[in-house]
């Protein structure tokens, strides 16, 4: 054998998580999921606070506002919204003229009028501070300038002319939490729990398998409604309760893939050379497990979320002027021969999303399965 050969570097193995990144990768689709996933969270992250709006701030006079490019209010409407101003004033508005980002306008009254009245138009969404031009008869006629205040609602608003774009990237900071909140609870704790009764087997499997039977038979809401009698009305606590409760199925998934993975020759051969068996879980049967497993979890997560708008109806999850895409697409179903707009950007985050993860959830089987290594 040649020196060559024998200085040689040995071929370097690659584990389940690297040989499972690398058929990730391969797969167009999944890797297409993950970035539109990424780019939701990233929206929902950073985009509130670049939209102009707070999520909570209200605009009377732009109540169910259609989305548009255009900014509000219109050239059309500026006249209408400057008789409303002007009629809490009590004056009669006149040569009513749009000059760019201002409007010039004169304001009569049978009676001389109070400029301090001029913070209507201040008070408006549509108007900044008005300034006097020029005053006549005695404070009878007013010639005014005043800005108009340019807003964008790129969604609309909603039933309360708060901005729906605004609203609805908040509402996908809580249902993303939520959804991985509950579902990580959910799956540490039934994969865990589904390994070890499958695995042990015997009086154990059956002692552990009636304890979930038992937990089954529990009404979830009375469990939840004690828990806020308890702990108050606690936001992270309610969705660990939710996931406390979804794990489960999760068990008893994993817990019929375990008894046919230990009778396969690779765990007995492990058994045959004493492994311990929390090694023999954690190396061959928990990573065989795991194809089912996120399959199961990327529907679990639109499960929490829905949940969770059930839960805010009954007035248990989120509560104003907080909100959800569940709470949302709620809104805009009973909105929408009116307000269309308001059940269809949620509804189009949350389809979104739940086909991203379908299709993650795919990829992630298909590498993760040691058995098409």
């Amino acid at each position: 054998m040649s020196d060559q050969a024998l200085a040689a570097p040995p071929v370097a193995g690659r584990s389940l998580w690297q040989d499972a990144g690398s058929r990730l990768r391969r797969n167009r689709a999944a890797m297409a999921s993950l970035i539109a996933l990424g780019l939701i969270a990233l929206a929902c992250l950073i985009g509130p606070w670049l939209t102009g709006h707070a999520y909570d701030r209200v605009y009377p006079d732009y109540v169910r506002a259609p989305a548009s490019l255009e900014s509000h209010p219109r050239a059309e409407a500026i006249p209408a919204a400057v008789q409303r101003v002007a009629a809490r004033i009590r004056a009669t508005p006149g040569d009513i003229a749009a000059e760019g980002d201002s409007v010039r306008l004169t304001l009569t009254s049978q009676r001389p009028i109070d400029q301090r009245l001029l913070v209507y138009f201040d008070r408006s969404d549509q108007f900044g501070t008005a300034r006097v031009v020029s005053s006549a008869d005695d404070g009878r006629r007013l010639v005014l300038e005043v800005p108009v205040e340019h807003q964008r609602f790129l969604f609309g608003t909603d039933g309360n002319g708060r901005d729906l774009l605004t609203r609805t990237l908040i509402a996908g900071r809580i249902s993303l939490a939520i959804g991985l909140l509950a579902t990580g609870v959910a799956l540490v704790i039934g994969v865990v729990y589904g390994a070890a009764a499958g695995y042990l087997g015997g009086r154990i499997d059956m002692l552990m398998m009636r304890i979930v039977d038992v937990l089954y038979a529990l009404p979830f809401i009375f469990f939840v409604i004690l828990l806020v009698v308890f702990f108050g009305r606690n936001f992270i606590l309610m969705f660990l309760a939710v996931g406390a409760i979804e794990w489960l199925d999760m068990a008893r998934i994993v817990r019929g893939q375990t008894l046919s993975i230990k009778r396969q020759d690779y765990v007995l051969a492990a058994e045959a050379l004493g492994v311990p068996t929390g090694d023999i879980l954690r190396r061959h049967i928990i990573p065989n497990t795991l194809g089912p497993v996120i399959v199961f979890v990327t529907l679990l997560v639109p499960k929490v979320i829905l949940l969770e708008s059930f839960l805010s109806f009954l007035g248990l999850g989120v509560q104003e002027p907080m909100t959800s895409w569940g709470v949302l697409i709620s809104d805009g179903a009973r909105a929408i021969e009116g307000a269309p707009w308001m059940l269809a950007f949620p509804a189009a985050f949350l389809v979104t999303t739940l086909f991203a993860l379908n299709f993650l959830g795919d990829g992630l089987r298909d590498a993760l399965d040691p058995r098409d290594r």
